[in-house]
C-alpha cells in the first residue's frame, strides 16, 4: 500500500512540474538578458540548445530524476541488490562532485568575464578556484576532519 501511494505521489509531482514548465516556458521565447546577450537564431544545434531555456529545464529535470533514482537505490536497503545500492551511492558521489566542480569553475569564469577579463584569464581564475578547493580538501583530510 505504501509503495502505491509513493508511486502516485511521484507521478503527480512529475506531472505538476511538467505543467509548470509548459505554462511558463511559452513566455521565455522573447527573453533577453540585461547584458545584451540574446538567443541566437543561427549556429549549431548545440549552440541553440545551450541558449534555450526549455533545454536547460529539461536537462535539470533529467538530472533531478537521475539523482532521485540514485538516492532511492542507495537507501532502499534489502529491497534492491547490494550492487545496485553501491552503484546508486557511487553515482551520487560522482554526480555531486562533478556539479560542484562545474559550478565553481563556470561561476568563476562567468564572473571574471563580466568584469572585463579575457577568456584565458577567466579560465585561469576558474582553475585557480578549483585548485584552492582541492588544497582545502587535502588540508581537511590531513587534519582528519573527513
Amino acid at each position: 500500500m505504501a509503495q502505491e501511494s509513493l508511486l502516485v505521489s511521484f507521478v503527480l509531482g512529475v506531472s505538476l512540474i511538467a505543467a509548470v514548465v509548459v505554462l511558463i516556458g511559452r513566455g521565455w521565447r522573447n527573453y533577453s538578458v540585461a547584458g545584451g546577450w540574446t538567443t541566437r537564431e543561427s549556429g549549431s544545434v548545440l549552440t541553440r540548445g545551450a541558449d534555450s531555456p526549455m533545454m536547460w529545464t529539461a536537462a535539470f529535470l533529467v538530472a533531478a530524476l537521475a539523482f532521485g533514482t540514485a538516492a532511492v537505490l542507495f537507501v532502499a536497503g534489502a529491497e534492491v541488490p547490494e550492487g545496485m545500492a553501491a552503484i546508486g551511492g557511487a553515482f551520487l558521489v560522482a554526480g555531486t562532485t562533478l556539479i560542484l566542480i562545474l559550478y565553481v569553475f563556470y561561476g568563476t569564469f562567468v564572473s571574471a568575464r563580466s568584469r572585463g577579463l579575457k577568456n584565458a584569464q577567466a579560465a585561469f581564475l576558474g582553475a585557480w578556484a578549483l585548485g584552492m578547493l582541492f588544497v582545502v580538501a587535502i588540508a581537511l583530510k590531513l587534519l582528519g576532519l573527513f
